[in-house]
């Protein structure tokens, strides 16, 4: 079976966290969505709590037959890293399934300085969903490259919503 990991903050969930899992969701047997509770490189930044954003994700993609939304990042401690939540995702589906964790190219920026990345590349395969603005400067790291149509952004929405510019997303 192939399993993609799909994790992020979520914050909030948008279009384009719709569209990448409508994708994933007809391309792979199984899509595993994880809300992530610490943001390493956004600290302080979270606009919605973990329940409202794990509520979020799971109302959005309830109709996706093989979307599985975990709530295992909710309650870690700050010495917990993306490979602790691999590993864990793997003794609970199983090894013998082809693992693959989606990411955004901005995150492929950074991906060589995560905790224990070479372990999770033996682990699982790179999904790199595009990112405007994030295509230099990419690691010399194997991935397979899908694009996307929505180039909307978090980081965006939320700025938008804190300057009054939005009330819907």
């Amino acid at each position: 079976m192939k399993i993609v990991l799909f994790g992020g903050s979520f914050d909030p969930w948008t279009s384009a966290h719709q569209e990448i899992a409508e994708r994933l969701s007809a391309l792979y047997d199984r899509v595993i969505i994880i809300p992530t509770a610490i943001r390493y490189y956004k600290y302080n930044q979270q606009m919605f709590s973990f329940d409202e954003r794990y509520k979020a994700a799971k109302e959005k993609t309830q109709k996706l037959k093989n979307i599985k939304l975990l709530d295992i990042e909710k309650n870690i401690d700050e010495v917990w890293r993306f490979i602790d939540t691999l590993e864990a995702v793997r003794r609970i589906y199983g090894l013998e399934n082809e693992y693959y964790v989606a990411i955004g190219s901005d995150s492929l920026q950074k991906f060589t300085t995560w905790t224990s990345w070479e372990k999770i590349l033996q682990a699982a395969k790179l999904l790199v969903f595009n990112r405007p603005g994030y295509a230099e400067n990419l690691p010399d790291i194997p991935f397979e490259y899908l694009p996307m149509e929505n180039p909307i952004s978090s980081t965006e929405i939320r700025n938008k919503i804190r300057n009054g510019e939005l009330t819907e997303y």
